[in-house]
């Protein structure tokens, strides 16, 4: 079968060229000569061009097969644990249920350029995209350019286009609601160990003010990254700097919790009776640490059902709106709080 990348090598342009002249009629990505070229080769060549309907003819047509992609990326915490697992496995069921073909797939983003993802998942034939990485701007050009839908599921926006679906939960609201219940309300002092840019820790920080509690500054350890053994050093610090342990402590992700408790472990400090600790998440291995991982869990599961669901929704012409999807959290009592 003939690929629009054998087609780019012949006529020497990128797949995305490629891709954009066939399967879009984009007139303004190439000279007419080009594009004369490119279909000629298209012909020669014997390749098979995506047939075009309109949304009406697409919304009734029952047999029509969609092409989906899902990109992850190890600069992410959702590669940590079972996280990005469970989004997965939602993605990959409800694909197979509603008869969508997962065409490409990126377990690494750190591998590409935008342009090479953009390459991959035009000659891949993508219709959508759905993200579970880090949002970045520049991916995010190239995959619009390419008239390729977007939906981000499961991760914590920084930024996302305007015309792109979320699906996932609302981390500082979420966050928010759990602090001033089950948290911040239950201790005098209380830590943090996590990235500060995140939302959960803009939470973490409005929940003092509702409580009228002071911020204590010492007690919140800022890291870069999402991993236990980034946890583990971070937290091996402030044990030979600290005079004090906080009562409790809230980590970012499930991941950073058990670093830091391997860690308090391995000094000899008990888990719950000399310090508390509060992970958010719900990775599978938090229920098998001992003591088990108290933590508020995100329904990933369900968020990669709906990001397949929602992306289909677009596809079919069923609305040309972006929309967000988001879903409740839930506290897991255990035994580490």
């Amino acid at each position: 079968m003939v690929t629009l990348s054998e087609i780019a090598k012949k006529a020497n342009v990128s797949v995305t060229t490629v891709s954009r002249v066939v399967n879009y009629n984009d007139t303004s990505v190439c000279s007419e000569e080009m594009q004369k070229l490119i279909w000629s080769l298209v012909d020669s060549m014997g390749y098979k061009v995506k047939k075009k309907v309109n949304a009406k003819q697409e919304t009734n047509k029952t047999d029509r097969t969609y092409t989906i992609a899902y990109v992850l990326g190890t600069a992410s915490y959702v590669m940590q644990q079972s996280y990005s697992y469970e989004i997965i496995k939602g993605i990959e069921s409800e694909a197979i249920r509603r008869g969508a073909d997962i065409t490409f797939t990126c377990l690494n983003l750190d591998l590409y350029t935008p342009e090479m993802l953009g390459e991959k998942l035009a000659a891949s034939n993508v219709e959508a995209v759905i993200w579970v990485a880090g949002t970045n701007e520049a991916f995010f050009e190239v995959i619009e350019r390419l008239g390729i839908r977007i939906t981000i599921a499961g991760i914590e926006p920084g930024y996302y286009p305007d015309n792109a679906d979320y699906v996932g939960v609302d981390f500082y609201s979420e966050t928010l609601r759990w602090m001033k219940t089950h948290f911040a309300n239950r201790f005098e002092r209380i830590g943090y160990i996590g990235p500060k840019k995140l939302s959960r820790y803009n939470a973490f920080i409005d929940a003092h003010g509702i409580l009228q509690k002071p911020i204590q500054e010492e007690f919140i350890l800022d890291m870069e990254g999402w991993t236990i053994e980034e946890a583990k050093i971070v937290m091996q610090s402030y044990l030979q700097r600290a005079d004090a342990l906080p009562d409790a402590i809230f980590a970012a992700c499930d991941s950073i919790a058990l670093g830091a408790m391997t860690v308090l472990k391995g000094q000899g400090i008990q888990i719950p009776d000399q310090i508390r600790v509060l992970g958010f998440d719900n990775i599978e291995m938090s229920s098998y640490f001992v003591p088990e991982l108290t933590t508020i869990e995100v329904p990933t599961y369900k968020i990669g059902v709906m990001a397949v669901q929602a992306a289909l929704s677009r596809l079919r012409g069923e609305r040309d709106f972006a929309v967000r999807y988001l879903f409740p959290t839930q506290y897991i009592e255990r035994q580490s709080l």
